[in-house]
């Protein structure tokens, strides 16, 4: 069998491991050999409702091993899976239904879920638990290609309108077979702690599940630190994957519920040298990485092995592609910009998606001919994120070209700003917005943490502090208006700074 698929290449290691466990949960452990036989089961059942190669398929379901299993299930039966979060407006899930139109739509009766009779495709997992047992355990005949979409995951797009980005096999396969940023293989144990909606879950699960790895799964919804820190010693987990966001909560309250691992991931958005640093002199024999990349080039475009060594003041890279990726730094005319220098990056690769569904002026722009490959009908795709070479050859991120903003007929660049305030001496994080205080006027703020609370007394002196610290690197036009102090900068449910 050519392992060319997800669901193939899964088959392959279960086939060599079946009384190896696959998941870790409440409900105990599940070996390989009986996530393979329960998951053809649900591609035989799903067969019979009308899945068939190409057939998109959504689910609810998250935070339990029957998610993975249907996971498994839909992609054996050769359909496309499309993950729903009943948290999300119903506005927007109304959209992604319509937009997606799945055949069938699987749910927990169990749990909550947003209107599960709005369509009779809607199907409750209990009714497949009971039909299950009668279905045959030889996988139905697959002619699916790696070209063929695995999942579609929607991002929030700038026009409120969300994106479904199609995600093919062999995008997944070059994503976790033959990585080198991090290890994956029978010793390891990930906690699968991203939603399902969010592509760090592509990672999390096929990571592990396609190298003979263990995929410990917690109940979805949003975890306390204590939850965490529980999941991680109860199932012994030796390497996860944080947002930014996460790593700094983390790394400020509860650093000491990461002392079991041995490799964590991070990333999402722009790491904080201060955190790295204390997490680095906590923990010097965990390996800590770097991990960048958008949604529409599989979870990780590149990589950076931070080194020990590094400072609490030095920016952090986003490193080097990853495996099957090339990276260009490009100017507007798709022409390489001089060493050192600011442009688009741009990615190609094995990693690119397909595009977007039902948006094909939106994919012409974004998803382009790549001028540097020698293979037939690949695409660059153009991530809308400023970068440039450092000096010792790693990538650096340098914002979005879409924060890019004028005030008073000067450019502004936030994430340069927000890059600056994180290397004031008292800052811990910040995040930095536009606020429009009327048709005409506009200021910078800024939302700051400074690792300790601030005095309703001592902020005029920390504002006056934080601006002569960056007018020593700042132009007096992008100087924060206003400082607003937090404890912690809200997250969004998938771990991100809540910009909003």
């Amino acid at each position: 069998m050519s392992n060319n698929t997800i669901h193939s290449a899964f088959e392959a290691v279960a086939a060599l491991a079946p009384q190896a466990v696959a998941i870790r949960s409440d409900r105990g452990a599940m070996g390989y050999g009986e996530l393979d036989r329960q998951s053809t089961q649900w591609a035989n059942y799903l067969r019979r409702q009308g899945v068939v190669r190409g057939t998109r398929v959504g689910s609810f379901l998250s935070g339990t091993p029957d998610s993975l299993i249907a996971l498994l299930g839909i992609l054996k039966a050769g359909g496309t899976y499309l993950p729903l979060d009943p948290a999300d407006p119903a506005g927007q899930l109304d959209f992604m239904l319509a937009d997606s139109a799945p055949a069938i739509t699987l749910y927990d009766g169990s749990n909550p879920c947003p209107e599960p009779g709005r369509s009779p495709g809607f199907v409750d997992i209990e009714d497949i638990r009971l039909a299950i047992g009668d279905e045959s355990e030889a996988p139905p005949a697959d002619d699916t290609s790696c070209e063929d979409p695995a999942y579609i995951l929607y991002t929030s797009g700038s026009t409120g309108r969300p994106k479904g980005i199609l995600t093919p096999h062999r995008a997944v396969l070059r994503l976790v077979q033959n990585a080198s940023y991090v290890n994956l293989g029978p010793g390891e144990t990930m906690l699968q702690l991203a939603p399902l909606t969010f592509d760090a879950s592509t990672l999390e699960i096929w990571g592990n599940l396609l190298n003979g790895g263990r995929v410990a799964v917690i109940p979805s919804g949003r975890r306390s630190l204590d939850d965490i820190g529980d999941a991680i010693e109860r199932h012994g987990v030796s390497t996860m994957w944080l947002t930014a966001g996460l790593f700094h909560l983390i790394v400020d309250n509860r650093i000491d519920i990461l002392s079991p691992l041995r490799q964590l991931l991070a990333g999402g958005d722009t790491l904080s040298p201060p955190h790295v640093r204390r997490f680095l002199d906590t923990f010097p024999d965990c390996r800590l990485i770097n991990g960048y990349g958008p949604t529409e080039n599989t979870t990780f475009t590149c990589c950076y092995d931070i080194p020990s060594e590094i400072g609490a003041d030095q920016p952090i890279p986003i490193g080097f592609p990853i495996g099957g990726t090339t990276v260009h730094i490009l100017d507007t005319d798709l022409n390489p910009v001089p060493a050192g220098e600011s442009g688009e990056l741009c990615t190609g690769g094995a990693g690119v998606a397909l595009g977007y569904l039902n948006n094909a002026e939106l994919t012409a722009a974004k998803f382009v001919a790549d001028p540097f490959s020698e293979v037939p009908g690949a695409l660059l795709y153009r991530t809308g994120d400023l970068a440039r070479v450092g000096s010792e050859g790693a990538i650096e991120f340098l914002g979005r070209l879409d924060r890019q903003v004028k005030i008073n007929g000067k450019r502004v660049e936030l994430d340069g700003i927000e890059a600056a305030l994180r290397q004031c001496a008292s800052v811990t994080d910040a995040a930095v917005a536009i606020r429009d205080d009327t048709a005409t006027t506009k200021r910078i703020v800024a939302y700051v943490t400074t690792g300790e609370p601030v005095a309703t007394a001592d902020t005029s002196a920390l504002q006056a502090a934080l601006r002569a610290e960056l007018r020593a690197g700042l132009p007096e036009h992008m100087i924060p208006a206003a400082f607003v102090f937090l404890d912690h900068l809200p997250l969004t449910p998938n771990g991100k700074i809540d910009r909003r």
